[in-house]
């Protein structure tokens, strides 16, 4: 009688297990196509932003003909901040195509933690980086994060390794930020 009490509460225990994992990877999946949406939503900003510098340079070209230096130079300023602008979200476009890759490269429950940490990182950073931009992108990103870290907490229930432990020592994070940099650099010279 007494072994089938314990031989019921380990099966609870499974189901329940089962059940959290199987909720941690919906919640992967739910960030994932977040990413997705996002992406979208970005490249669309971006082109936006793009088509309005060639309108403003046009009109700045147009304004100097006529000899309002003053409001050239004013249009000029105002270039400049988007041109960073788009800079920003071409790095944040590529960082969340390197995050959406990590998760849909998650295979094993062991993994998690080790290819999804780097990116918890990155994306904290790139939230403060954003903030003063763009807000209502980074609050998206904040809940994106939230969703992938809360994830990262139901699987890390079931293995021996915290989160925090590779949040704090990722190197990845330094290397998906620089690579972002670099393609969003490309990407600008050839515009």
């Amino acid at each position: 009688m007494v072994l089938w009490i314990f031989g019921r509460k380990k099966r609870r225990f499974e189901d329940l297990k089962t059940k959290r994992m199987t909720l941690a990877l919906r919640k992967l999946r739910i960030a994932s196509a977040a990413i997705a949406s996002l992406m979208n939503s970005i490249d669309k900003h971006i082109h936006f932003l793009k088509a309005r510098v060639v309108g403003l340079k046009q009109r700045s070209k147009d304004l100097e003909k006529v000899g309002m230096y003053d409001e050239v130079r004013m249009i000029k300023n105002e270039i400049a901040e988007m041109q960073k602008t788009i800079k920003k979200l071409t790095v944040t476009r590529n960082i969340l195509e390197k995050v959406k890759l990590r998760l849909n490269t998650l295979r094993d429950m062991s993994e998690a933690l080790i290819i999804l940490a780097p990116a918890l990182n990155v994306l904290r950073r790139l939230i403060k980086d954003l903030m003063r931009v763009k807000p209502e992108i980074a609050y998206q990103i904040n809940s994106i994060r939230e969703l992938v870290y809360s994830s990262l907490l139901d699987l890390g229930e079931f293995t021996r390794v915290t989160i925090e432990y590779y949040v704090a020592t990722s190197r990845e994070a330094e290397e998906i930020l620089e690579e972002a940099m670099k393609i969003a650099e490309q990407k600008l010279k050839e515009t």
